[in-house]
């Protein structure tokens, strides 16, 4: 109400729906004739269901989703913005309205449907101290008429409609861990498992290893006497590719030491590995022997002082089929299951709680890279060393210089048309 009762205030209300912003306007009616009468203006100026202007300047406008970006407000209100189809457009429209001092609140529920929506990235990279936003998590007993009995009745309730607890996590969650792990009903490693697992500390902020990478998450630095694997999920690297992914872990516990995840060139990005394997004491290497995996196989075979663990067939590198990919997550389920892993990173808890289980994939339009890098990593603890390649030493060099030159033009094309190259 502090940007109603103050002089020459504006406040913008921006909800899911026309209706639900229009209900809000009705709630801040009602708050504001509570009020005492020297708290509030002289006289309404306009009183309808999309505006609210009172003679002291203050005025709240009710807007869909889709409007409100003409409007300058000291204060901007978006309810069930994780529920919003486009949350990105609307932040583009209507934070600058804000940005000259006022205030932008985004009210949700979690979305479990997308479980690295806009909202979420927003949300933990707050609560990681990386943004200007400030993370506040309500839990579901914060309403002083909900006890203990009335949550148990409703997970009774829950569990008797869907047989599980994911929709008990979205409407009344009790920790944020709950609120965004992504659905657990077809999901191939249960969330139950990957939590018992999860210790969430802070990536070493002066890592020495930050001069090799600025970007990596570093958990923990090299040990004297420790041995490390690493996964690795090579992509292609331009602005609209996937992320390329590397997870280190220690071999005494499998526990995750470092990370990265980022559009990273294959050329770079095996460099990037090369060094961190000598830094983590030699680390053997397992790379996805995709299409731009050969490229990194190549180049760590090249440099010749580290090894290339082999997949299923013998090769250097993990060649990715539906059996081998079935292998990969049935021991990486294992892992969790008796709990003899540890993970750091959020973005490898949440990717790897929502991996479904009849694709072995993340859900439509989310990213798996670093669930398949921790899986691999996992895989490379057993694995063995690869005594022979599958490629064409020259024809893997040849289609790195084709691969870096494709990137360079898909660069351009997306900086002068912005839109990608590649489909």
């Amino acid at each position: 109400m502090a940007d109603v009762v103050s002089t020459y205030s504006h406040s913008a209300a921006i909800f899911e729906a026309r209706r639900r912003a229009q209900y809000l306007l009705e709630r801040l009616r009602g708050i504001y004739k509570r009020l005492p009468p020297w708290m509030q203006a002289k006289r309404l100026l306009i009183d309808n269901n999309h505006e609210w202007h009172l003679s002291n300047g203050s005025v709240a406008y009710a807007f869909p989703t889709t409007a409100g970006d003409s409007y300058t407000a000291s204060m901007a209100i978006v309810d069930e913005a994780d529920l919003v189809p486009n949350l990105d457009f609307l932040m583009n429209a209507v934070k600058p309205t804000i940005d000259g001092g006022g205030r932008m609140i985004l009210l949700s529920r979690s979305n479990k449907e997308e479980p690295q929506s806009p909202f979420k990235r927003m949300y933990l990279a707050a609560k990681a101290g990386k943004s200007p936003w400030k993370a506040i998590f309500l839990p579901w007993y914060v309403r002083p008429d909900r006890d203990q009995a009335w949550y148990q009745e409703q997970m009774r309730d829950i569990l008797a409609r869907t047989t599980s607890l994911d929709d008990l996590w979205q409407q009344y969650p009790a920790d944020d861990s709950e609120a965004l792990i992504p659905r657990t009903l077809d999901k191939r490693i249960p969330a139950q498992w990957v939590t018992q697992c999860y210790v969430q500390i802070e990536s070493i902020s002066d890592s020495y290893l930050h001069s090799i990478e600025p970007r990596l998450c570093v958990y923990h630095e090299p040990e004297k006497f420790h041995q490390y694997v690493i996964g690795l999920d090579p992509a292609e690297g331009n602005p609209q590719s996937d992320p390329s992914a590397l997870v280190v872990l220690d071999t005494a516990n499998a526990e995750e030491v470092c990370m990265i995840n980022e559009r990273i060139e294959p050329s770079v990005f095996s460099q990037l590995a090369i060094r961190l394997a000598h830094e983590y004491n030699n680390a053997t290497l397992l790379p996805e022997r995709n299409n731009h995996g050969h490229v990194v196989i190549a180049a760590i075979h090249e440099e010749g002082t580290l090894d290339i663990l082999a997949g299923m067939d013998g090769l250097a590198g993990w060649h990715t089929n539906s059996k081998s990919k079935s292998e990969m997550y049935s021991t990486t389920a294992d892992a969790f299951k008796d709990k003899v892993t540890t993970v750091h990173s959020e973005i490898a808890f949440y990717q790897l709680c929502g991996i479904v289980g009849s694709t072995l994939s993340a859900p439509e339009g989310e990213n798996d890279d670093v669930a398949t890098a921790f899986a691999l990593g996992l895989q490379a603890l057993t694995a063995p060393v690869a005594r022979s390649f599958s490629f064409s030493y020259v024809g893997a060099k040849l289609a790195a210089i084709v691969t870096d030159r494709r990137i360079k033009l898909a660069r351009g094309v997306t900086e002068r048309y912005n839109e990608g190259f590649f489909g």
